[in-house]
């Protein structure tokens, strides 16, 4: 049970409302206190949880002394997981979209253009690395950076081949395209975390192939990188 409760705190429930979720899908209908005996949630927490997970559409609640409350199916709750979090990275996608001209603006320039090398250089320091939206042969150019104790997580850009060859990578496609206007084509517009602090982003120049990379100081957007990369592992689990 407790691998259950974990998979679905990261879906977005607490421990107890994950708790009182399962022990709902045992039952056809079941009042609060039979609910709080069956999970272990505390009695004087039960309703408020319950509250909670009818507002999230997780429960149903029916009238009556007392309350009768039923979980929705895990199909159906799952289904609209899914429909949020694709409706929340269009609603990204579209952000970056509108805001490409001025994102200069949104962020103070740390290094300017640091160039593929100095962001290796960086990488090698890392012991935490994820890398979004990335193309096979990014990977390929960093791979060699990567240090043999690091964590590396890859989110590949979509539709996007996984490159041979790569160990000790953990790999994902990614389920939104972002990209970069770049001389009037669009490009994967890449970001680099390491070590869960520092964000680098890196696109290819469709001319004449040279990786621009920059490392950015956040300003408005504190951490949207790192909840967009969170948001996209998190899918489908």
């Amino acid at each position: 049970m407790e691998s259950v409760v974990e998979k679905l705190r990261q879906v977005g429930l607490t421990e107890y409302e994950a708790k009182a979720y399962l022990a709902l899908l045992n039952t056809h209908l079941s009042t609060a206190t039979k609910v709080s005996e069956n999970s272990s949630v505390p009695r004087t927490k039960i309703y408020s949880v319950l509250e909670t997970l009818k507002h999230k559409g997780w429960v149903r609640v029916y009238s009556g002394v007392p309350l009768l409350f039923k979980a929705v199916a895990p199909r159906a709750v799952f289904e609209k997981v899914k429909g949020d979090l694709e409706k929340f990275l269009e609603s990204v996608q579209t952000t970056l979209k509108e805001e490409v001209n001025d994102m200069k603006e949104k962020f103070v320039i740390k290094r300017f253009d640091i160039g593929l090398e100095g962001l290796k250089q960086e990488i090698r320091k890392a012991k935490t690395v994820e890398i979004n939206n990335a193309t096979a042969s990014f990977v390929k150019k960093v791979n060699d950076a990567f240090r043999q104790d690091a964590a590396v997580k890859v989110l590949m850009f979509p539709g996007e081949a996984k490159p041979d060859n790569i160990q000790n990578v953990t790999l994902k496609e990614a389920e939104v395209a972002i990209v970069t206007i770049i001389r009037n084509k669009e490009v994967p517009s890449m970001s680099i975390i390491l070590d869960e602090g520092r964000t680098f982003t890196a696109f290819q120049d469709p001319v004449d192939h040279k990786y621009i990379v920059d490392e950015m100081l956040y300003d408005e957007c504190s951490k949207c990188f790192s909840e967009w990369s969170n948001l996209s592992w998190n899918a489908g689990n």
